[in-house]
């Protein structure tokens, strides 16, 4: 399954981005995304993510996710379609 990126964007705080534990779901979902290659997934879009928005000089909402997918794939992520 995948996780979407706005999952990772923390309700009501602008640019800050939460992976593993923290990342926004309900409470079922949350208990299959605890685990260790997960948690790395998310770790690894939250960091190429904040290094876009850096980089681009956006927020972190206003990243498209084109945008980062094309990073990530760049970066060797196989991602589901």
């Amino acid at each position: 399954y995948g996780i979407p990126y706005r999952a990772l964007r923390v309700a009501g705080i602008a640019n800050l981005l939460a992976a593993g534990m923290l990342i926004t779901s309900d409470h079922e979902a949350h208990m299959s995304t605890r685990n260790t290659v997960c948690c790395m997934a998310q770790g690894q879009a939250a960091g190429t993510a904040g290094a876009l928005c850096a980089a681009r000089q956006c927020g972190t909402r206003d990243l498209p996710y084109s945008v980062l997918r094309q990073a990530l794939e760049a970066g060797g992520v196989i991602l589901e379609n």
